[in-house]
């Protein structure tokens, strides 16, 4: 397996714009205590949702989870193994905790969730059963349900077992057999991960079954603590645009009766995991902003590709921008939907672009006819590192076929921070009469490197450099640069604008805490978020 692979262009390096990190110092606390507890008459308000956003997480849909979550009013937050072996798995900084679906919607146990930078370490395991025997409250879905399971790892929090049904891919039907969770059948989302808990233990509470009459969520208590699964996955809405996923909204034909059901059906879950009452949440849909639609290409496959720890200020920075966030695969590519009419520009965002590189190999040219149609790339960290035709990762050339940018990606520049390390490091926007002048800004460098820049020539426009290092060996050298491709504009950042280091805002709680010495970090603002807005509105959604 490769632990924290995210950007190296071949399978056998651990290269990335991101890793999860073994931090040391607990968390201080951000986010404000919820309103309501345990025995309260009304649902509960502000909780602190972790959700496990590492190895193992399936990325296309995470920023549907995010989405879900904050609609009902709390605070969802990326954790990762790193967070957990640091300590900070605990009910004062988490009133639920959320394994989600596993990546691809695969079977959890073979890596995946139970890869030792996963969730299989015997100190992760301990952490999360001690989490729930101090009262803390669990949610897993999918293949998140299966590794909880007794026959799907080790990590054994459910006393029962869980079917993984590989064949029965698409919108099912459950049906609601706890009336304290409401009442009727809805419709859900089930991946190859999907299934069933067969013959649950004496134990367990059956809260809703398929159309076999199998159990599909199940609930049991766990020392002073509550666990809820289910076989489904309740964060897509296929009739929709407000889980900022549109794929799903393709493979269920945009037809999904009652689909804010599932969310409620999520929350009631997340409530009785906190509280053991199945409140139903207020759900407070906020409409997408009024700009473009931007895809993101939110897919990790065992080969790499965008990791789900970055994805929720992905999507939160684009949200910014005033640009609505739309998750895509690499299977929609393949298959034509990157289209300048579904959108204007497409995201590949931080993770290892040797999963881009394999992902889609044999359809680069739907990207570049993309461009060149008039559709923006915007591509950070790995999804720069994806762009030129050859790039240098330690002193070492790799060839990649996308050849979007005729200059060279090199890296990483472990004067910063060696790798695998992320830190704040800052970056000097100046001189660009579009990206703008914001002087000096603080932005997190996770493995990435710097552009050599092309001739007009060589290009075929000329490139323009709006950023550069301010520090280290690569003083002076591009971090973000853009330039015209057809009828369709190009920026490339090897530093991630999306992370708010020291805030929630941007949905991710790893980021908070400085790598080497795990201190508590102090926000720096928005700043990176105005020069990620400036990209797309100055330069990527222009005509």
């Amino acid at each position: 397996m490769r632990p924290f692979i995210f950007l190296l262009p071949i399978i056998v390096f651990l290269s990335s714009c991101t890793r999860e990190s073994i931090l040391k110092k607990e968390n201080i606390g951000t986010i404000p205590i919820p309103g309501a507890m345990v025995g309260a008459s009304v649902s509960p308000s502000g909780l602190k949702v972790g959700i496990y956003s590492g190895t193992g997480a399936e990325s296309s849909t995470t920023l549907a989870l995010y989405r879900a979550v904050a609609a009902m009013g709390y605070q969802p937050m990326a954790l990762t193994s790193a967070d957990i072996l640091a300590g900070r798995l605990t009910t004062a900084n988490f009133n639920v905790f959320i394994i989600p679906p596993g990546e691809d919607g695969t079977k959890c146990c073979v890596g995946k969730f139970s890869a030792t930078d996963g969730l299989d370490k015997i100190a992760t395991k301990t952490a999360i059963k001690t989490y729930l025997n101090n009262g803390g409250g669990v949610v897993a879905e999918e293949a998140g349900a299966f590794y909880s399971s007794m026959n799907g790892g080790t990590l054994d929090i459910y006393s029962g077992n869980y079917t993984n049904v590989t064949n029965q891919i698409g919108k099912k039907t459950f049906t609601i057999t706890d009336a304290n969770f409401g009442s009727g059948s809805q419709d859900g989302w089930h991946s190859y991960g999907g299934g069933y808990f067969p013959t649950p233990p004496s134990t367990v509470g059956v809260v809703a079954v398929n159309s076999s009459n199998q159990a599909v969520i199940v609930k049991q208590s766990y020392g002073a603590g509550r666990l809820i699964m289910t076989s489904f996955t309740l964060e897509l809405r296929g009739d929709t645009e407000l889980d900022w996923t549109v794929w799903d909204n393709w493979e269920m034909g945009n037809v999904h009766a009652n689909s804010v059901g599932v969310w409620k059906m999520l929350g009631r879950m997340i409530n009785w995991a906190y509280s053991g009452t199945a409140f139903e949440p207020t759900i407070t849909e906020t409409p997408n902003p009024a700009g473009a639609r931007i895809a993101i290409v939110a897919q990790h496959t065992a080969d790499g590709g965008a990791w789900p720890g970055l994805l929720p200020a992905v999507g939160r920075g684009v949200e910014y921008s005033g640009n609505i966030p739309l998750a895509i695969r690499f299977k929609d590519i393949i298959n034509g939907k990157l289209t300048t009419t579904n959108f204007k520009v497409v995201t590949f965002p931080g993770g290892y672009a040797y999963g881009y590189k394999t992902g889609l190999a044999g359809y680069e040219t739907n990207i570049r006819n993309f461009v060149t149609a008039g559709g923006g790339y915007y591509g950070i960290c790995a999804g720069s590192f994806y762009t030129p035709s050859t790039i240098v990762w330690d002193k070492k050339n790799y060839d990649y076929p996308l050849k979007l940018y005729a200059g060279q990606d090199v890296g990483p520049i472990n004067d910063i921070v060696a790798w695998p390390g992320y830190q704040s490091s800052s970056i000097t926007y100046s001189g660009d009469n579009v990206i703008g002048e914001f002087g000096n800004v603080s932005v997190m460098y996770y493995g990435g490197g710097y552009h050599t820049i092309p001739t007009d020539v060589q290009q075929g426009a000329h490139v323009y450099t709006a950023g550069v290092f301010a520090s280290s060996s690569a003083v002076g050298k591009a971090n973000l640069v853009r330039y015209a491709y057809g009828n369709g504009h190009v920026a490339l950042s090897t530093s991630h604008l999306e992370a708010l280091m020291g805030s929630n805002t941007d949905w991710m709680y790893w980021d908070n805490y400085d790598y080497t010495t795990g201190t508590a970090l102090t926000s720096a603002g928005l700043q990176s978020w105005n020069v990620m807005k400036a990209i797309f509105n100055n330069w990527l959604t222009i005509q």
